[in-house]
């Protein structure tokens, strides 16, 4: 619930910074073009105004430049901000299938951002091939040859890509690693029944499916 919560305060002042910047953008090429119609009317008779309005669109730029250094600053936060289900999966998904629980054993919210970073950064090109793969057979044998793949953040991973996949409106790539999603989350949810290490039940999962 933290998570959410933080994640809505988040996308709220992500909003209110687009808009504030859409706004100074617009006051600017207003102002701009009141200038360009007294240069173009009486440049002598309109000189007084036309410096007010040259005053009010520098401190427009200035303002403007502030605006896009928040908004930069905001997406920098928001590239290093932890992947994760519960926060990020969208309408699209069905939570039924995408929602991966938190582990039973304790760990704080860096230990699991930290975890998930690192995890990420080693295997994501196995990940990615792994999000490709069509057969049952193809998948069993990769995951063999690497269970260190059967794991939530494998999930969690897999989840975003299709949320980016969708957004890019590759629909097509998108269902075929939702398909692969779905196939993890199945894996870790048999892991869960059975109460026992993911690696050890995904043959289990992939004879009962074939």
């Amino acid at each position: 619930q933290a998570r959410v919560e933080r994640m809505e305060q988040f996308q709220k002042e992500k909003e209110e910074l687009d808009k504030g910047c859409r706004e100074c953008k617009r006051k600017l090429a207003e102002c701009q073009k009141k200038m360009k119609e007294l240069e173009l009317a009486d440049p002598e008779s309109g000189k007084g105004e036309l410096e007010k309005l040259q005053a009010e669109a520098q401190q427009l730029k200035n303002e403007e430049k502030s605006w896009e250094n928040k908004l930069e600053e905001l997406k920098k936060k928001e590239k290093n901000m932890p992947w994760n289900v519960d926060t990020l999966s969208k309408d699209g998904f069905s939570k039924s299938v995408f929602n991966v629980k938190p582990e039973e054993k304790e760990e704080t919210e860096e230990q699991k951002e930290k975890k998930h970073k690192t995890f990420v950064e080693r295997y994501e090109k196995q990940i990615k091939h792994f999000g490709m793969l069509r057969r049952w057979d193809d998948s069993q044998k990769y995951l063999s040859d690497n269970p260190h793949l059967v794991c939530e953040e494998t999930a969690n991973y897999l989840v975003i890509w299709c949320i980016d996949l969708e957004v890019e409106e590759k629909h097509a790539l998108m269902e075929q690693v939702a398909h692969q999603t779905i196939v993890m989350q199945f894996i870790l949810e048999l892991a869960k029944s059975l109460k026992v290490d993911p690696r050890a039940c995904f043959r289990q999962f992939f004879t009962k499916i074939k």
